[in-house]
């Protein structure tokens, strides 16, 4: 089982390179880039932050992580295999 840190920098990774790559191929445009970067930016600094000598998350926390998730796989130039990898990072045991 992963830490929530690491599901998050999955997370991070994941994303980044996929904002990376529709920029590339003209999916998206520098400034549509630059404000998902910056979105995502926002929220790992909060959470490595917040987090940095702790293990557990507060349902706030994931609630924002959650939303955050939601928001980038309904775009629609995320690609299905990346969308599979932040479903796989995103997994919880409940």
């Amino acid at each position: 089982m992963w830490d929530q840190k690491e599901r998050v920098y999955s997370i991070e990774r994941l994303t980044k390179n996929e904002f990376r790559h529709a920029l590339a191929v003209n999916l998206i445009t520098q400034e549509q880039h630059d404000k998902y970067l910056q979105e995502l930016n926002e929220l790992t600094s909060y959470i490595y932050e917040k987090y940095k000598d702790s293990l557990a998350f507060y349902d706030e926390d994931w609630i924002k992580i959650n939303d955050y998730y939601e928001k980038i796989v309904a775009l629609d130039f995320v690609r299905g295999y990346i969308k599979e990898g932040l479903e796989d990072s995103w997994l919880i045991e409940m």
